[in-house]
């Protein structure tokens, strides 16, 4: 059973079997061995650490392999073959040892005892006796994989006949992992113990011994998985963390590239916004007309006062400039736009703004108005002042909340 660091690191590898329908074929296999198992009331409900018993029909062996090496566990296999309708008095003897709650507590006992940190039990048991619907293909796969086979008994009839295959498997394997000849890990069950079974353990106790016996025996293969289940925690820690790096090292970086080209844009979008503004300053400043006489009649002087403390003053011919032309005036000699300044008479009482030719403002003191209709005198000084706009602190709000919404995705 080949599969990735991650998969054998992780709880159960993926192939955690299902409690509620495991404990449920585990109370049907009882009842066909007359078995009582500790259950609640309603004989439907099994303690927690019956989920250490493992079927075949819930759990294949690969599975359990996989379970038990994730879990640091070794792995206890019984496999019979019997006759379909039958019910082998090994098996019952066999099972109701094995099933018993002594040996079920035994088997969640952490190896280690008070060395151990964490709390993974001694023992996963895996079941396979064609009492879960196994054939007998399926169980001769079975022991193939495990490099197995049934215990041999002499026949009474004869002292010259041969040996016979007839009892079950009863064995203690240790999960190891491999490596493949692709490079990948693998769990490879190795045979610690095998029982010789006639007869199989008779009680919980003789069960019990059996297996401390076992445990005690390769308690340095139990203190490895212990530490490659440490390693490999590690490690997927470390492939996740990894993971999750990449991921945010891409997220930023798509999102410094999304800034850039959104940078970009803008820029060439002023540069262009730019060039035009310059191309219309030459032609407002190619078609300003040429100032009028001193003392013609008719002709009013404009100061500007700017905000540096700069000034400059021309003359216009009252009735036929327009505000809009005294703007084009500012906006063509001083590089400040029409759109975005407006004036002011010194004492505050009228203020002007550029009007678009379309603009149905009619006004006294819009900008299509003339500097006669204006109410202007013949020396007026205007203060030049940028217009602040005011930005609506929803609208703020929801572009952040935009951008952040970007941002996540």
């Amino acid at each position: 059973y080949t599969t990735s660091p991650t998969e054998v690191v992780c709880n159960g590898g993926g192939m955690e079997p299902h409690s509620s329908n495991n404990k449920n074929a585990l109370l049907n296999l009882a009842q066909q061995h007359n078995i009582n198992l500790p259950t609640d009331n309603d004989n439907t409900a099994l303690p927690k650490k019956y989920d250490s018993i493992l079927l075949n029909s819930q759990t294949p062996l690969s599975a359990a392999l996989q379970k038990s090496n994730s879990d640091a566990r070794f792995l206890i296999c019984y496999i019979s073959k019997k006759k379909k309708g039958t019910t082998k008095k090994s098996d019952s003897i066999a099972l109701s040892s094995l099933l018993s709650p002594e040996v079920v507590k035994l088997i969640n006992r952490r190896p280690l005892g008070k060395k151990q940190s964490d709390n993974t039990g001694s023992y996963y048991v895996w079941i396979m006796n064609g009492d879960d619907g196994a054939a007998a293909k399926e169980i001769d796969m079975a022991m193939k994989r495990l490099k197995v086979k049934p215990p041999t008994s002499n026949s009474k009839k004869s002292s010259n006949s041969k040996k016979k295959e007839d009892g079950p498997i009863f064995a203690i394997f240790y999960p190891a992992t491999t490596v493949d000849s692709s490079g990948k890990l693998k769990v490879t069950p190795r045979l610690l113990a095998q029982h010789h079974c006639h007869p199989p353990p008779s009680s919980p106790e003789v069960m019990m011994n059996w297996a401390n016996t076992i445990r005690k025996r390769h308690i340095r293969e139990f203190s490895k998985l212990q530490h490659d289940r440490k390693e490999m925690q590690l490690l997927k820690e470390r492939t996740e963390g990894y993971k999750e790096s990449m991921k945010e090292d891409k997220a930023r970086a798509e999102r410094e590239e999304r800034e850039l080209q959104a940078k970009k844009e803008a820029e060439e979008k002023e540069r262009l916004r730019l060039e035009k503004l310059e191309q219309r300053r030459q032609e407002l400043l190619e078609a300003l007309p040429e100032e009028p006489e001193a003392g013609s009649e008719g002709v009013i002087t404009i100061a500007l006062r700017f905000g540096d403390g700069s000034r400059d003053q021309r003359r216009f011919v009252a009735e036929e400039t327009s505000v809009n032309e005294l703007l084009n005036w500012v906006d063509a000699t001083h590089g400040m736009e029409r759109e975005k300044i407006e004036l002011t008479t010194m004492n505050g009482s009228k203020t002007f703004v550029y009007v678009e030719e379309d603009d149905d403002d009619e006004q006294e003191e819009s900008g299509n108005v003339t500097l006669e209709e204006a109410g202007l005198g013949k020396m007026t000084a205007l203060r030049v002042t940028e217009i602040v706009l005011e930005v609506d602190n929803d609208e703020e709000e929801q572009d952040e909340e935009d951008e952040s919404d970007s941002t996540d995705e």
